[in-house]
């Protein structure tokens, strides 16, 4: 089916504003999140992708970020190929410690 040149501005504005709606701005960018431990101790995870948690800490008892952030928790240190063991946005507490060993963070 040809595009007709009537259409390509439409179109073009369509797909500019779903690719913008899929990337952070520069002010939307991850912020840090804080990851507390069972044993008290804080780690602040202040970058996107997947980071590696500290080891010997205790499962994950709280995440504390912005009501937008979104984060997954992996069991293994490598998202990669690892399974999810839970995933959210925003702060949060769980009632039970979470065995995990890296985050992502988007």
């Amino acid at each position: 089916m040809p595009i007709r040149p009537a259409n390509l501005a439409t179109m073009s504005a369509t797909i500019a504003g779903a690719l913008s709606g899929m990337r952070a701005g520069r002010a939307d960018s991850v912020r840090p999140v804080t990851v507390t431990f069972e044993s008290g101790h804080e780690q602040v995870v202040d970058t996107g992708g997947c980071r590696a948690l500290e080891a010997d800490q205790g499962g994950v008892v709280a995440i504390e970020a912005d009501a937008v952030a979104k984060y997954a928790l992996f069991a293994g240190t490598s998202c990669q190929g690892g399974r999810a063991v839970t995933s959210g946005r925003g702060s949060v507490t769980f009632s039970q410690p979470v065995l995990a060993g890296a985050i992502v963070l988007g």
